[in-house]
């Protein structure tokens, strides 16, 4: 029988993929959230065949997950959901906006000077970036929403909190580099500093390889740097 991946790692499946050969090599090599994983299911083998999705939903299309709020889409809206199932076939046309940072930039210097003079470390821009977003979603709470099928009806899913996904650039062990999509769990509830040390802790413990399934479970949003891999603009998709 072959074995079943967590659903809810998404981009972050090659983690899990490559944790599990450690783990079939040397089982004392992982740690043991992952033990606990492997040892009651695991991930699906690299190239094994995805289950049959049944009815209308098409290919990438989440079901409808367990505990959610949802909402059913009806008119304009459900049309919109009918047309991005269908562009899935198609390419994506994306938005992007340039702004001034002299603004952040100077408050950024403030910040640091401030918990500089308290002992505490410095914060990036990444840190400013994904605290504006989410003071951004007590306002457009509609984008930490996401789109799911039940019985093959579209839905709105309305997460009850915001877990913020941070994408972070990390080296193994041949010296290639791969992509690491944490989160942090309720960050709406957090104040600033909460906030950054939460953060920091998602970086320390990717790049000290001790990250467990729960930090990856349950993004609702995410936030990503692609200046560190020398480009102006990037554009992805996950689904």
């Amino acid at each position: 029988m072959p074995l079943k991946s967590d659903p809810e790692l998404g981009i972050n499946s090659w983690l899990e993929d490559e944790l599990y050969q450690q783990y079939l090599h040397d089982r004392s090599t992982v740690d043991e959230s992952w033990k606990h994983l492997f040892e009651n299911g695991g991930p699906a083998p690299s190239g094994s065949a995805s289950p049959p999705i049944h009815g209308p939903r098409p290919e990438g299309t989440r079901p409808a997950p367990e505990g959610e709020a949802l909402q059913p889409l009806r008119g304009a809206p459900a049309r919109i959901a009918e047309n991005m199932s269908a562009s899935l076939s198609i390419p994506l046309a994306t938005s992007q906006r340039t702004i001034a940072v002299k603004v952040m930039d100077e408050n950024r210097r403030i910040i640091n000077q401030h918990r500089t003079l308290l002992g505490h470390s410095k914060v990036s821009y990444t840190h400013l970036l994904g605290w504006a977003v989410i003071r951004a979603l007590e306002e457009l709470p509609g984008l930490n929403h996401a789109y799911a099928e039940k019985d093959g009806q579209p839905y709105r899913v309305t997460h009850s909190q915001i877990n913020l996904g941070i994408a972070i650039d990390v080296a193994g062990k041949d010296g290639a580099r791969s992509l690491m999509v944490p989160n942090i769990k309720n960050a709406g509830a957090l104040n600033f500093q909460e906030y950054v040390s939460a953060f920091d802790d998602l970086v320390s413990r990717a790049r000290a390889s001790r990250l467990t399934p729960a930090d990856f479970q349950g993004t609702t949003i995410s936030l990503t740097n692609p200046g560190t891999v020398d480009t102006m603009s990037s554009a992805g998709v996950s689904v």
